[in-house]
């Protein structure tokens, strides 16, 4: 390579220094050589500004050819370094990610994490079935330890042919509370409409969990439209605060409605599973567990403290959000053409006080003062039977103060005793809406999901107007509701009754007109069919009992009067009510009570109720249909065992057909049904018995040759069973 000249070589211009070697340069500047040998330093800094100068004028030296074929002999080497950079940092971007990725991958295959998939597949006789994922829950409860019940609901992917499939969804009201899923009103549904379409294939499936809201329902909706749904029944608005994700849910981060749908969908992946574990783990190191998230019921670990004032930020929030979910929701079912039936939220009023009454937190002590008097007076008066010389009293004393709920709803008692319906009806509604603890859905909530109907895709059941139709004086209380918002049987059935209604309305399953030529029941028969036992009735009501023995109904740790040792059906509720028992064992054990007391109708009734819910259980259905047989109820006997060759062929079905048929008088019937028994292996004392059998029926259609024959077989196995001594001597009897 050839020298720089003068003052270059000689490092002139460097600072802290006279003389450089020019390999200091080089280390220091880049350099661009050239095939001549020649070298173009470019660029520089600022620092470098006089050795620049100098360098510069290497380039100016040289003549204009030769400077042009330097700048074309850089251009590729520029060029490939423009790409080595792209590269590079490409190679930076993706870098991460394939990291990311692959670290997914691998949580993946070691099958990290809880499964969240709305459904898991088990196999009933010899079929895949879909059911609720117990572990779904996982998505929404993370702080507070909770395990919601699941449906027994099976159902098959892909849709069977004629199928109509329902997917209900909502809270605890949606899953049958205090009930289990066989009180709640997706069964009573899915009852009534097959009764009313026996020749179709209605599937009415629940998704309902307890303490959840808005969120879920949009969430599950956004996987169930890939499961083939015809329809969407929503029940939801209560849980809207306090269930999980809630504006002031322990379970909510607090962050506003699009960290909670990130988070939904941030949650299927492994990775955010991981973080999420490492982030609690990290947490559990250096705080204690809060004990307001691991003691009480399942209210107090998610509610408690949560106050919220009508018209407060917090308010406007869950209902705003709870706006824009319903307009998700809509969305999804508009675009995948899945009609959706909303209903507004029923509530006690009569028979449930507000939880929590407060005022504005600027009340003074004076202001205070004089309101107590007011109520004091008010509430002396009332019980002094003088409810209208308290009117004045709580009219002023709910004008003091706009938030406090305690007197209008004593307002309502007020005008309710007498007998000024409406305006109590009014006062009551006011006083649920001013409720601070909010577990009863306010009235605006309901105009939001009245507000919600369309022409095209939404329809709106006014459930709290067809509560207030059934209720004594049109205002609902405890004669439908169990507590402060979950209804009793009765009140499920007349939701399913109202759900049913919205869908003949719409023309859903059939056109109206073919609804109303097959909707002719009498809701009395329904009801006495109804899939609730007396157990069913008692564990509820101990469910409900232990409820309201605790907070917010009572300040104190729930307690209750123990069952007394003679009373069986109690205490079977108790094992149901604390978990200690499933609800199949429980109903198994109650139908074996009642057998062992001769009361063959509430065995009956048990197992009806079982196979209600679990219509793949084989064993139920031949039992169910053994009773059937002793209360002389032939015709159900032999739906039951029809039903039961659906699920598995069974050579004690077969029989039990043949010997009801042949009965009835239907001897080529009960051969089809005895012939089939051929298939299965048989003992020799079964062959003797089941050949007899179809000998006679051979006997009774006149076909004498044929069972000639197999009572000679009979007799072979067995010379001196008389029964086939005296048929086969009976057809040979010479004919006079």
């Amino acid at each position: 390579m050839g020298n720089l000249p003068g003052p270059v070589e000689r490092g002139e211009g460097c600072p802290g220094s006279t003389e450089k070697p020019l390999l200091a340069y080089r280390a220091v500047l880049p350099l661009v050589f050239f095939p001549e040998g020649d070298i173009l330093v470019a660029p520089f800094s600022a620092g470098q500004h006089s050795t620049s100068k100098r360098r510069l004028k290497v380039a100016n030296h040289l003549p204009a050819s030769k400077v042009r074929n330097q700048h074309q002999a850089r251009k590729p080497i520029l060029e490939a370094a423009g790409w080595k950079r792209r590269f590079f940092f490409l190679v930076t971007l993706i870098f991460p990610v394939l990291i990311l990725a692959l670290l997914e991958l691998g949580l993946r295959l070691i099958h990290y994490g809880p499964d969240l998939s709305p459904f898991t597949q088990e196999r009933l006789n010899g079929k895949p079935y879909l059911v609720m994922n117990p572990s779904l829950k996982n998505r929404y409860f993370v702080k507070v330890d909770f395990t919601p019940s699941t449906s027994p609901d099976f159902f098959l992917m892909p849709k069977p042919l004629g199928t109509y499939r329902i997917f209900c969804l909502g809270g605890s009201t949606t899953a049958g509370y205090p009930y289990w899923f066989n009180g709640s009103f997706s069964s009573f549904l899915r009852d009534r409409l097959r009764a009313i379409f026996p020749d179709k294939g209605i599937e009415v499936i629940n998704v309902g969990m307890t303490a959840t809201n808005s969120f879920t329902v949009l969430d599950l909706a956004r996987d169930l439209v890939g499961y083939e749904p015809d329809l969407f029944i929503v029940y939801d608005g209560h849980n809207e605060f306090y269930g999980a994700l809630g504006a002031a849910s322990r379970e909510s981060e607090g962050r506003g409605r699009w960290f909670s749908l990130a988070y939904l969908r941030l949650i299927h992946f492994r990775i955010f599973l991981l973080m999420r574990d490492a982030y609690a783990w990290a947490g559990g190191l250096f705080h204690r567990a809060d004990a307001d998230t691991e003691a009480g019921t399942m209210m107090e670990r998610l509610a408690r403290g949560q106050y919220i004032p009508m018209g407060s930020e917090v308010y406007r929030q869950g209902l705003e959000i709870f706006r824009e979910n319903l307009r998700d929701l809509t969305s999804i079912c508009r675009t995948h053409h899945v009609p959706l039936i909303l209903a507004t939220q029923v509530s006690n009023l009569r028979d449930r006080p507000p939880f929590v009454s407060k005022g504005h937190e600027g009340t003074s002590p004076a202001e205070q003062q004089q309101y107590d008097r007011m109520m004091n007076g008010a509430l002396t008066l009332m019980m002094d039977g003088k409810a209208d010389s308290a009117l004045p009293l709580l009219r002023r004393a709910s004008g003091t103060d706009s938030l406090r709920a305690e007197p209008w709803y004593e307002l309502g008692r007020a005008l309710d005793t007498l007998g000024r319906r409406t305006e109590a009806r009014a006062a009551y509604i006011r006083a649920r809406d001013l409720d601070q603890l909010r577990f009863r859905a306010s009235t605006d909530f309901n105009n939001a999901i009245l507000a919600a109907a369309d022409s095209e895709t939404v329809s709106v059941v006014d459930m709290e107007a067809a509560f207030a139709l059934q209720s004594p004086d049109s205002i609902i209380g405890s004669t439908l509701i169990v507590e402060h918002l979950h209804p009793n049987s009765s009140g499920y059935f007349l939701m399913a009754r109202a759900y049913a209604a919205a869908m003949r309305e719409r023309g859903l399953i059939a056109p109206e007109a073919e609804w109303s030529r097959r909707d002719t029941l009498d809701d009395g028969v329904l009801w006495a069919a109804r899939p609730v036992t007396d157990l069913d009735e008692r564990t509820a009501g101990r469910r409900t009992e232990v409820l309201t023995s605790g907070w917010p109904f009572m300040d104190q740790y729930p307690t209750v009067n123990a069952i007394s040792p003679r009373d069986t059906i109690g205490r079977m509720a108790e094992m149901l009510s604390k978990g200690k028992w499933n609800w199949l064992q429980g109903h198994e054990e109650a139908a074996g009570y009642y057998a062992a007391r001769g009361e063959s109708t509430k065995v009956e009734w048990e197992y009806r109720t079982i196979v209600d819910q679990f219509p793949y259980d084989l064993r139920a259905r031949i039992t169910l249909a053994h009773y059937c047989l002793l209360r002389g109820e032939l015709d159900d006997m032999k739906r039951e065992l029809l039903a039961s060759l659906e699920l598995e062929k069974t050579i004690l079905a077969y029989r039990a057909l043949g010997d009801l048929a042949l009965q009835q008088g239907h001897a080529p019937e009960a051969l089809a049904y005895y012939g089939a028994m051929e298939a299965f292996p048989q003992s020799p004392a079964e062959q003797v018995d089941n050949g007899y059998a179809r000998a006679l029926a051979y006997a009774r259609a006149e076909k004498k040759d044929s069972a000639s024959i197999l009572l000679l077989k009979v007799l072979r196995l067995r010379p001196d069973y008389q029964p086939a001594v005296e048929l086969l001597a009976k057809l040979n009897m010479p004919a006079r």
